[in-house]
């Protein structure tokens, strides 16, 4: 066999052909090689995260070519609800616009087998916010460094006429490798070009008190005003100063004082926290007064060494 049939054979076996289903390049004499599916571009390991109990949500998490993506949908019962079908299609719409490090990417928007429709998501291998505060292990340099990213995410979606609505613990996930927090679920984001889910919406506890009047809308004061609820409940969590004035000014009745509240945050120092000795005595009334009082016993001693 001289070195041209050599070639031919190699070529004929190496042979590449574009998969009209999934447009990837698969080796016709090597199937073999798919390692399980590899490179398939079907999901598979695809096991239930949350399912909403009152609502039309349901989450999984799926492999597809080695990595791990989040599906989120309809619940079988609401697959064909035309209202919850727009406002997945909103979701999604939103989503695929965002590229910021702290909010979660949205990938795609497809037809799952076996699920339906399905907003695809980037994975986040970590813990919800309130999953952490409730573990207490929390410092004050983590909880401040976790709302600072929180409030530049906020304001990248504001930047671009967005609300997310409901920013809350819950909806914050902190990676379990690296230090940048994500913001996610736009179920209930809005912005002006949609018609959909105009009505009031969000945790209670989070929403802002104007959100309840007639014909109210959302606006960033809204989001800030949930985002200062998530900071007293770390300033609780902490005991922190800084975070408890900021989240005081962001929860206030007047949405233009919150805007204050971002700033004491971004402008002002850490300050030391309530399970510190220096730092229970820096910020304790009893330094007040004894700082009074050795100023009287000058005064005194001034005023008794004058007469002398």
């Amino acid at each position: 066999m001289d070195r041209k049939d050599n070639y031919n054979l190699l070529n004929q076996q190496d042979q590449e052909s574009v998969d009209s289903d999934s447009g990837l390049y698969t080796d016709r004499g090597s199937t073999a090689l798919d390692l399980a599916g590899i490179f398939s571009n079907k999901f598979s390991n695809i096991s239930l995260l949350y399912r909403s109990g009152h609502g039309a949500t349901e989450i999984h998490a799926a492999t597809r070519y080695g990595k791990r993506f989040v599906l989120k949908g309809l619940r079988d019962e609401y697959r064909e609800d035309p209202v919850c079908n727009i406002c997945m299609a909103k979701e999604f719409e939103i989503g695929i616009t965002l590229d910021h490090p702290n909010i979660r990417r949205t990938l795609g928007f497809e037809n799952v087998e076996g699920l339906g429709k399905r907003i695809i998501l980037e994975y986040i291998d970590g813990t919800t916010l309130a999953e952490s505060i409730t573990s207490g292990n929390l410092s004050s340099e983590k909880a401040i460094a976790i709302v600072r990213q929180t409030a530049d995410a906020l304001r990248y979606l504001h930047d671009k006429q967005i609300c997310h609505r409901d920013v809350k613990p819950e909806n914050i996930l902190i990676p379990h490798h690296g230090d940048m927090v994500k913001i996610i679920d736009f179920n209930l984001s809005d912005r002006d070009d949609y018609i959909v889910l105009k009505n009031p919406a969000g945790s209670k506890r989070y929403m802002a008190p104007e959100l309840s009047e007639p014909d109210s809308s959302p606006t960033p004061e809204t989001d800030y005003y949930s985002l200062g609820g998530v900071m007293k409940d770390l300033a609780d969590a902490t005991g922190n100063r800084t975070l408890a004035q900021a989240a005081t000014l962001c929860m206030d009745t007047d949405p233009q004082r919150r805007i204050e509240g971002l700033d004491v945050l971004e402008k002002g120092n850490e300050a030391p926290e309530s399970g510190s000795l220096a730092g229970r005595i820096l910020y304790s009334k009893a330094l007040t007064y004894i700082l009074s009082a050795l100023c009287l016993l000058l005064a005194a001693f001034i005023t008794n060494h004058y007469w002398q």
